[in-house]
């Protein structure tokens, strides 16, 4: 605890005055850079954080947050594996499909396509198709919901014939492209800042030929409620279906995506916080200076019986006050930024309108930050105003009272 004198003088030298105005200036210019350097820290963990949500809720639709498939050579029976997986806690749904990535043939043009058949409860519940962006869910036989935004690339509208395409070897080892007609019955909600993956077309399982080959992977995809609960439901799968399956995480699916964010969160991360020691740096400076200009005022501190750990406890005390006021600030300044960021893009987009698909991209994001992120940028700092306070707090004790008021 501190004594009464000391918290006097900790007051004092937090305003020094006239005669310390280059001392304060110095102070403030570290307080500011602290608060900026924190709000950044926060800003960029948040933003990196809403990141990965994001991915994760643009995956968990249309491919599960887990992929339960047969072992080699084994066929599965995906709707009895399904039920099973439904009914433990913490699955929001388990939907048995069967898959095959194909041609895509528009107006002549190929592209690669993943085709996803569903049962007929599974097309009425599924999250993308419950309210399709454009036109109906594809109930019907012969009929296809795309992505919105893979239909724009595509020219693609509810409506419109496209025909899929299957490889078929013949028993002479030839090779034949089959086609088969479909029609667009609706658009759903895609995300177009996931790019690099073929777009989805889901259909019913019983009325898309293309899914009648033996290339047909049948698996279950399995939505949970709460993505961070993976690994306690992913053990509770393991033990009612046995090792005859095999469980494939979507962070495994997407891991070389996920290394990237992550790579990129630490990279900026570690950008973002040298400002904060440069910041710290000035708050270093600042007590030095401190210290130079009070060196009378210390001694005649110390020929009065102060100790000179007393004068170190309040030098370190006033760097970390000043430090702690930057770093209050600049949470809270983060904290309104991302509260007001729907304000801030609208201005943004008004001032540099050519990047409305960036400012459109960030308020997607779920902007979210875990409160042990926050202590642990706020131990942080701290620790680095208190090792920054050190020196000139040790400088100050070691100041010779004697020689001082000699005017040496």
């Amino acid at each position: 605890m501190l004594a009464s004198h000391e918290r006097r003088l900790i007051a004092r030298y937090l305003w020094p005055g006239a005669g310390g105005r280059l001392v304060l200036l110095v102070a403030a210019i570290g307080c500011i850079g602290v608060a900026i350097g924190v709000a950044s820290l926060v800003l960029v963990v948040a933003v990196m954080n809403g990141a990965q949500a994001k991915l994760a809720s643009t995956v968990a639709p249309v491919d599960g947050h887990l992929s339960i498939t047969a072992a080699a050579h084994q066929r599965m029976n995906e709707t009895q594996v399904a039920a099973i997986v439904a009914r433990l806690p913490g699955v929001a749904r388990a939907e048995p499909l069967r898959e095959v990535t194909t041609a895509l043939s528009v107006d002549g043009r190929i592209s690669s396509v993943r085709v996803q058949g569903l049962t007929p409860e599974g097309i009425a519940r599924h999250p993308a198709l419950v309210r399709p962006a454009m036109g109906v869910r594809p109930n019907a036989p012969g009929t296809i919901a795309i992505g919105q935004n893979a239909a724009l690339r595509l020219g693609l509208l509810p409506g419109s014939p496209v025909a899929i395409g299957r490889v078929a070897v013949g028993p002479d080892q030839s090779v034949d492209l089959q086609l088969f007609e479909v029609r667009v019955s609706g658009l759903y909600d895609d995300d177009k800042a996931v790019g690099g993956k073929a777009p989805v077309l889901l259909g019913p399982v019983d009325g898309l030929a293309v899914l009648d080959g033996p290339a047909v992977t049948r698996r279950v995809a399995v939505t949970l409620n709460r993505p961070e609960d993976e690994p306690a439901i992913l053990a509770a799968i393991r033990r009612h279906l046995g090792s005859a399956y095999r469980i494939t995480s979507w962070m495994q699916t997407n891991r070389t995506l996920l290394a990237a964010l992550a790579t990129e969160k630490i990279g900026m991360t570690i950008a973002v916080g040298l400002v904060t020691v440069i910041a710290l740096f000035n708050i270093l400076s600042s007590m030095t200076l401190l210290a130079r200009s009070k060196r009378r005022e210390i001694a005649v501190l110390r020929s009065m019986g102060t100790s000179a750990s007393s004068i170190a406890r309040i030098f370190a005390t006033v760097g970390s006050v000043i430090a702690a006021s930057g770093a209050t600030a600049g949470m809270a300044l983060a904290g309104g930024m991302l509260v007001q960021r729907d304000r801030i893009a609208a201005l943004m987009l008004w001032l540099v309108p050519t990047r409305a698909a960036e400012l459109d991209l960030f308020l997607s994001l779920p902007i979210g930050i875990a409160a042990h992120e926050v202590a642990t940028i706020g131990v942080c700092v701290m620790a680095g105003a208190v090792l920054a306070s050190l020196y000139p707090a040790w400088a100050a004790s070691r100041v010779p009272p004697a020689l001082v008021l000699r005017g040496e």
